[in-house]
Parts: structure tokens; C-alpha cells; sequence
């Protein structure tokens, strides 16, 4: 390679190092990036692509660097910031570089490159044939930890539920990468080496956390192994330790259930690209805090199944949800209330900046306020006992921050008066120049009689004595000739350049003065990390609290009442909590189990409310075990220990599968995991293949499903032969919506009665999506020619002939699938 100069080898060697990475080098007040790593940058960021000694050179100017560097991140790059270690002034040769940090999309902690949403990264690792799965959020130190037997599909479903900006994976499941970027093309992947997992694990997790034993964490040492890997990678991306981590925790608990990808997206529980705005999240979401919007979703993807838990939750909602006062007042503290989660990680990180600690100081001084607003309230009362209010920390900042900081440390405007004396020493100077400056330029027109002589200053020649060119003469012997200009001449005199020296040595102890100073304040703050990170936990609960009350007043929601027995569940006036606020007049509908009748087969034509029906009993079910009152007039539920669904049909058309495998493989996940205390919610079972094969195996799952797991089921389908279950098995019953014949047609009235049926009114309903009379006539008469009474009456022989079967209970119930 031609015309290396000693600068552009030390950024080759230093490249040797990071190839994974695009390398960004502080070169003066731009960061530049070289040979292929500039054509990208050049691309991406689309910013001039230069030369610099005949080699691709494209820079960034350094007070921009964010803005720039969330574009290259959310690019999915990793990028290595390489910084000036060495003054350039006083540099001898080349200036010393290091890179000091190594960004991926999954180590953001700046504020202005963070959505107040959760940033989630996955790590993956296999121990014999199951997954260890770690997701955490290096932002806020969120951090789950788990083992799973999945297959490689639900590896991919489950994944996707988190929205993870990136995923780690590790080397002896290299081939995963090839399908995650299938899946999810959009994620930064990477592989790490081995040496992540190693045995030393033990010893570095104890000194991270600080703790003599981790025995209480209930894991096993491969998984602590991976737990481990994370911190790893953290600390090596971030050239620190990390303080900052929570203690993982296990996604599914007995506290908790896990709802699935496929639960998520068929009841529209969180955001996604195709239903945004029409989610539970989003109907529920009138949270004020970031830090609450994140406890919302968590609560929602993990709801409880410990009764006195939900209960706890369900009393805060209801001493709130009457008390109109405190809900107005609560909305007004919480929405000052800055994100302290993120900021304590920051904090710990040593990354903090002067606005996030005015931030922090001003939530700090509205949380008395808070605290006092809901002891007013009897049942909020207990809220935050033994909750640190952190009057240590305010003090702390309000007495060496000034209120409105400058946003670069060391520029002299971020540490207040009084905290260092010679920090105000210095910047007296500063202060004081301009004074300084018109008593010498008075003084020297005085004394040389030149009106026209002005004193100042700039960047390149410092300081000077301007006269005019016609006034020379008068000079005086002790000025220095510094400069010659068109119509002026400029000169300096000993006591300026002494004061320029004093000037400069001012600039540059007050940067050093007050960057060490604020590196103080910082290492002080970060030992009250876990006492920040806990008051904010807990407010971002009373977010919560406060929003689920305000959305039960507002839409009419009733506290939900927990029955032991599944099948005795009843639900009067079930309303569906995302419909409804869609449509003007919504028809609600009941559910009542009982008598051993708990798997219902549910008939009707499409557009009458069948699906709307299934999903709203799920989100019924969702919301009361997240502790929020539900759409219905009364309703009687069990807690169930998982809620599953199959809604709907769709290809996967990137790993070859048709819609009646993604079926089956969604059906056997179902099979595999319901118990006698789930919830599974199933729409249109079997459609993906023939007829006659799809009623047989829909018929044959029924079966299955309420012999063997005995699970609460609703089952929405077209297969009418279906029904014929609940004349012969007393633990099905038939339902069907409602539907009006007039003269001008049909009229769906979404109402839920027992029955089968017997019209799927396909012909009527293209009447109304539109098809020309042409078409809807030759339809009918093609209907008349294929409806034959005998034929009707020969099927339904032949489905009295199917006769019972008894399913043999496994004890340790085996896989079907």
C-alpha cells in the first residue's frame, strides 16, 4: 500500500484490532474513517467521500457524533470510538490514540440515542438439547435468564416477542446465524468465542455484583455461565466493569406465567409493525413515565399467577380508581418525573451527564410531594415503605451543579461557585478579561493619544493592539509589530502576552479542574445506583397503578373475581378492550362454563365477531392477572398458568413451510404445554389442508385436549360436523353467533347462543363486500345444484358413526407431537 504515513499506519494497526468494526479516529475536531470503513460511513451517513494521500477518507465533525452514530448502529454496525489519549500541543510525533469504547446497537445509554422503550438484546447458548436464553437492556440493567426446550422455530417466535436490537450467539450454534438473520434481517448478530463461557464464571460474577454467594439466584452453573458471557461482552464493550446489572431473573416463575409469540401477536397484545396503535398495550398505556411505559409492557408480557400478588395489584388500581383528585395530581407529578432508571445506569457507567443530574434532582424534589399526595389515599399508603427518597443525592447536586449546566464539562459552566476555590480562581480570569481588556486599551490611548487604538483578540494571533496605519508615528518603542494589515497595524506589549499565557493556562486547568471535580461528583453518585434504581422502580409501579385506574373509570372496567375451579369460569357482558374503542356500539357477549362443560365449539360465518369473541376472553383473561380491571360487567376467573392460541393462517414462506405445517407445529406447541389450568384459544384449526382431513384432525385434537388436558378451550370454526361432539361428550358444548335473515339480506348481531350454525353465509357476504349481481346469482344457483338433502343427511351418519374415543392419560403426559 502506497503513501502510509506514520498516522495512517497507526490507524491500520489499531484497525488490526477492531476489524469487526467500523473504526471511527479522532483526528482534531472530526472523527475520520479510512479505506473501506469511509465508503460505508460515506454511504450510510451519506457525507462526502474525500481523499487524504490518495486513500478514501470520510469524517464526522466530533460535537455531532451521535446523531451520526445511531445511524451506523441502527445500520446494524458495530462501531469502535478510537480517541486522542495525548494533548496534540504538547505531543511529540504522533499523537497516542486508544479506542476507549465499542458501541452496538445493544449498548446504547445516551439519552438522545434512546427511544423510551425497552432496547433488548439476546444471548444464545445450547447445553445439551436445550437453549439458554439471556435478554437484557444494558440501558436500564433489565436482565432475564432461562432455559428452554424449544425447538428452533419457538427459539425464532420467542425472540422476535422481545424486539431485541441484537443477538449474541454463541460458537457451537454457529449455523443459527444464517436463520436468525433469515428471520429478523434487520438485527445485528455476533458470535462469541468461547472463552465467554468459561469456568472462571464463579469468581467474576461474585465481584460484579458484590456478593459472597449467589445461591439464592436458584440456577444451575451452565446457565450462570451465560448470565456471565453477558457481562463479559458488556465490560469489554464498554472497557469498564458494569455495576449497574440487575440479578437476572427467570422469565417463567411460579409467580409468573410466559405469554408465547404466537399469543402476543394473535390477541395484538404489544405493537407491532402491522397493528400499531390498536394493541392492549396501547389502550392501556396512559402512563406517564418512560420508566412506566416499560413496567406496563412487562406486566402485560408476564402476568401473574400468584392470587395475592394479582390481588395486591387489583386493591392499589381500586383505591385509585375513584379517587378523581389524586389521579389528576398523580398525573401532574409523574409526568416531571425524568427516566432515573436509565439515568442510574449512567450514572454507574460513569457516562452521566450535567443534564441528567438536574434531571435527576429536579424528579428528586417532586417525590416528597408524590409521597405525601398518596398517603392520603389508605390503600396506596404502603407504597413506598422502606423506599430511600435519596435527599443525600439532591443534596448533592443542588449544592455543585448549576441549574442550567452547560452540556460540555470542563467548558467551566457545568460545577458551581464555592465548590472549588481554585476552579473560581480561574475562571475569574476568564470573567474578568473583557474588563482587564478596556482598562489597557483606555489606558493606552491615553498615554500613546492614538483615539483609534482598539485592544482585542482572535483565535489565531491572540491578543493585540490595533492602529490605524495613519497613526504609526505615534506608537510607542515598547510595542512588538505582530501583524500588517491593509489599513491597520497590530502589536502586542509584554502585559498582554503575560495575560494571554495566564488566559490560556486558565482554559486549560478549568477543563481539567472541572472534569476531575465532576468525575468526583459522579463516582459519589454511583454508590447510590441501587437506591436510584429502586425509587424508580417503584414509581415507574405507581405509573402503572395510576394508568390501569384512569383506563377502568374511563372505559368502564370491573374488578375481576378468582374462582379455584377453572371450569366454573363466567363472564357477563364481556366487552373486547380494543374493538370497542374502534367501533360505536360494540355488542358485548358472556361466557359461562359449568356442569363439566368447558370446551366450546364455537360456529358462525365470517365477519360475525367469532374471532373478536375468542381474543377478547384471552385479553380478559391478560388483564386481570396483570392486576387491571377488565371489560366486562362481572367476571369469575381462574388464574391460569399459561394462555395459548392458533389464530389465523399464514405461510413461512423463508424456511419452506406451508400454512398447514405452521398449524400443526403451533397446534403441537399447544398440545405439548397446556395443563388442566391453561386458557387455549384456537380459530380455524386445519384449514390449511383438505376437508375431510382438516375436520379429522380437528376432531381428533378436540378430543385430546379436553380428555387429556383438560383444558378451558374455545374453538371457532366452520367445520360444523365439529359440533357434533357436545351430543356425545358431556365436556363440549356448541355455540354459535347470532345471525338475522331480513328480506335485504343477513344481519350479523355478534351475539354468542347455544347452537350449531348450520350457514356460513359465504354467498351473502361477497354480496356485501361488493361482487357484481352477476356473480352472486350464478353463485346461488351453483349452491342449489351442490346442497343435496340426502347427501346431508348420508354425512351426518357418517359422523353419528365416528363413535367415542377414550383418550389413555399418560401420567407424566407424554407428547403427542
Amino acid at each position: 500500500m502506497e503513501n502510509i504515513t506514520p498516522m495512517i499506519k497507526q490507524y491500520l494497526d489499531i484497525k488490526q484490532e477492531y476489524k469487526d468494526s467500523i473504526l471511527l479516529f479522532r483526528l482534531g475536531d472530526f472523527y475520520e474513517t479510512f479505506f473501506d470503513d469511509a465508503k460505508k460511513v460515506s454511504e450510510i451517513l451519506q457525507i462526502v467521500l474525500t481523499k487524504r494521500n490518495g486513500h478514501p477518507m470520510a469524517g464526522i465533525p466530533y460535537h455531532a457524533l451521535d446523531n451520526y452514530l445511531k445511524k451506523l448502529l441502527d445500520c446494524g454496525y458495530k462501531v469502535a470510538i478510537c480517541e486522542q489519549v495525548e494533548d496534540p500541543h504538547t505531543a511529540k510525533g504522533i499523537v497516542e490514540r486508544k479506542v476507549t469504547r465499542v458501541l452496538t446497537p445493544g449498548t446504547i445509554v445516551e439519552e438522545n440515542m434512546l427511544e423510551e422503550t425497552n432496547r433488548f438484546s439476546a444471548l444464545i447458548s445450547k447445553y445439551r438439547n436445550t437453549y439458554i436464553i439471556a435478554i437484557f437492556d444494558f440501558s436500564t440493567g433489565e436482565f432475564y435468564l432461562d432455559t428452554f426446550d424449544f425447538n428452533e422455530s419457538e427459539l425464532l417466535d420467542f425472540l422476535s416477542s422481545f424486539g431485541p436490537v441484537q443477538i449474541l450467539v454463541s460458537k457451537e450454534i454457529e449455523y443459527l446465524v444464517k436463520k436468525i438473520k433469515e428471520i429478523l434481517s434487520d438485527i445485528y448478530v455476533e458470535l462469541l468465542d468461547d472463552w465467554y463461557f468459561s469456568n472462571n464464571f464463579i469468581d467474576h460474577f461474585k465481584e460484579t455484583y458484590e456478593v459472597l454467594s449467589f445461591d439464592l439466584l436458584d440456577y444451575e452453573d451452565e446457565e450462570l455461565k451465560v448470565a456471565d458471557a453477558v457481562l463479559k461482552y458488556l465490560e469489554i464493550t464498554q472497557f469498564s466493569k458494569i455495576k449497574h446489572m440487575k440479578f437476572p431473573r427467570r422469565f417463567k416463575t411460579k409467580d409468573h406465567m410466559l405469554l408465547d409469540a404466537n399469543t402476543i401477536e394473535n390477541l395484538s397484545v404489544l405493537p407491532s409493525n402491522s397493528n400499531k396503535g390498536k394493541t392492549l398495550y396501547d389502550i392501556l398505556k396512559v402512563t406517564k413515565t418512560s420508566m412506566g411505559n416499560r413496567k406496563l409492557r412487562e406486566f402485560i408480557v408476564s402476568p401473574l399467577t400468584d392470587k395475592a400478588k394479582i390481588e395486591y395489584r387489583l386493591s392499589k388500581v381500586g383505591s385509585l380508581k375513584d379517587d378523581f383528585l389524586l389521579l389528576q395530581e398523580l398525573k401532574e407529578y409523574l409526568s416531571v418525573m425524568k427516566d432515573l432508571e436509565r439515568i442510574s445506569s449512567r450514572i454507574s457507567l460513569i457516562k452521566a451527564t450535567p443534564k441528567d443530574l438536574i434531571s435527576l434532582k429536579d424528579s428528586l424534589e417532586v417525590v416528597p410531594y408524590l409521597i405525601e399526595s398518596i398517603r392520603s389515599n389508605s390503600g396506596l399508603a404502603d407504597l413506598f415503605e422502606n423506599i430511600d427518597t435519596l435527599e443525600e443525592v439532591k443534596e448533592i447536586v443542588s449544592k455543585s451543579i448549576y441549574d442550567e449546566p452547560s452540556l460540555e464539562v470542563g467548558s467551566g459552566k457545568v460545577i458551581k461557585e464555592g465548590v472549588s476555590k481554585e476552579l473560581d480562581d480561574y475562571r475569574n480570569i476568564l470573567q474578568n478579561i473583557d474588563s482587564v481588556l478596556e482598562e489597557i486599551e483606555k489606558r493606552e490611548k491615553e498615554s500613546s493619544k492614538i483615539n483609534s487604538l482598539k485592544v482585542g483578540r482572535n483565535k489565531v494571533y491572540g491578543f493585540y493592539i490595533e492602529v490605524s496605519k495613519s497613526q504609526v508615528s505615534k506608537v510607542p518603542e515598547y510595542y512588538i509589530r505582530k501583524q500588517t494589515l491593509v489599513n491597520t497595524e497590530r502589536f502586542t506589549i509584554k502585559e498582554l502576552n503575560d495575560i494571554e499565557r495566564k488566559l490560556v493556562m486558565a482554559e486549560e486547568k478549568i477543563n481539567a479542574l472541572e472534569k476531575e471535580i465532576y468525575g468526583k461528583i459522579l463516582n459519589e453518585l454511583s454508590k447510590y445506583v441501587d437506591k436510584i434504581e429502586n425509587l424508580a422502580d417503584k414509581i415507574a409501579e405507581l405509573d402503572v397503578y395510576r394508568a390501569f385506574a384512569e383506563v377502568s373509570s374511563m372505559y368502564n372496567y370491573t374488578r375481576p373475581v378468582f374462582i379455584e375451579d377453572p371450569k366454573k369460569t363466567k363472564i357477563i357482558n364481556g366487552r373486547h378492550p380494543i374493538v370497542e374503542r374502534f367501533v360505536d356500539d360494540f355488542t358485548s357477549n358472556d361466557l359461562s362454563l359449568g356442569e363439566g362443560r368447558f370446551y366450546i365449539i364455537l360456529t358462525g360465518p365470517n365477519m360475525s365477531g367469532k374471532s373478536t369473541y375468542i381474543r377478547q376472553i384471552g385479553l380478559i383473561s391478560i388483564m386481570a392477572q396483570i392486576g387491571c380491571f377488565v371489560p366486562a360487567e362481572k367476571a369469575e376467573l381462574p388464574i391460569y398458568d399459561g394462555i395459548y392460541t392458533r389464530i389465523g393462517a399464514r405461510d413461512d414462506i423463508v424456511t419452506g413451510k406451508s400454512t398447514f405445517l405452521v398449524e400443526m407445529l403451533e397446534m403441537s406447541t399447544i398440545i405439548n404445554k397446556a395443563t388442566d389450568k391453561s386458557l387455549v384459544l384456537l380459530d380455524e384449526v386445519g384449514r390449511g389442508t383438505s376437508t375431510l382431513d382438516g375436520i379429522s384432525v380437528a376432531w381428533a385434537v378436540s378430543e385430546f385436549l379436553f380428555q387429556v388436558k383438560k383444558c378451558n378451550t374455545i374453538f371457532a370454526t366452520h367445520y360444523t360436523e365439529l359440533t357434533y361432539m357436545s351430543n356425545i361428550y358431556e365436556e363440549v358444548m356448541a355455540k354459535r353467533i347470532k345471525v338475522q335473515e331480513t328480506m335485504g339480506g343477513v344481519v350479523f348481531l355478534h351475539k354468542i347462543e347455544d347452537g350449531t350454525s348450520d350457514n356460513s353465509y359465504g354467498i351473502e357476504i361477497a354480496k356485501l363486500a361488493g361482487f357484481p349481481p352477476e356473480i352472486i346469482e350464478r353463485s346461488k344457483e351453483i349452491l342449489d345444484q351442490l346442497s343435496d338433502r340426502a347427501d346431508l343427511e348420508n354425512r351426518l351418519k357418517r359422523i353419528k358413526g365416528i363413535g367415542k374415543k377414550k383418550y389413555k392419560v399418560p401420567e407424566n403426559q407424554l407428547k403427542m407431537f
